[in-house]
């Protein structure tokens, strides 16, 4: 009885979305289909689970809730065998040694003769804006901090 009403349920929804579909923009039927796909994904959580299979239902579930919000899966979201965790492409290739003093000032756009005030400033305006917790790039968070410590002289 069970998989009789899911297979109506998304058959509904199915055709609902097809209606739909013609005169829909992009954006409204990525929002429909990220909806169908939540709830499609949410039944299957649940049939798991009456099954008895809760480590496949949590991951299922897990993976409905973050598609109904819009997030990207836990799977996609890059690291380090992925690249950072900003979307922008993988990190340029590592180099030897330590950062420049010039690409130090570079990176934090000051010129030369700043004071340590001012360093310390331009560090802590950056990685407010570039910081892995805001949904910045861990790789240009690194860099940032590399280029204080070399300004600083740690």
């Amino acid at each position: 009885m069970l998989p009789l009403v899911a297979g109506a349920a998304i058959l509904l929804l199915t055709m609902m979305l097809v209606r739909g579909y013609a005169g829909a923009n992009a954006k409204h039927v990525a929002a429909a289909l990220r909806v169908v796909g939540s709830l499609a994904l949410g039944a299957l959580a649940a049939f798991l689970a009456v099954r008895g299979r809760f480590d496949f239902a949590l991951l299922a579930g897990g993976a409905a809730w973050a598609m109904f919000l819009g997030q990207k899966m836990p799977w996609n979201r890059g690291g380090p065998a992925g690249g950072n965790t900003a979307g922008q492409g993988a990190p340029p290739p590592q180099r030897s040694g330590r950062m420049s003093r010039r690409e130090a000032l570079q990176v934090l756009d000051l010129k030369e003769g700043a004071s340590e005030e001012e360093i310390r400033a331009a560090h802590r305006r950056l990685i407010m804006q570039t910081h892995p917790d805001r949904g910045g790039s861990s790789y240009l968070a690194a860099k940032i901090n590399e280029a204080k410590d070399v300004l600083v002289g740690k």
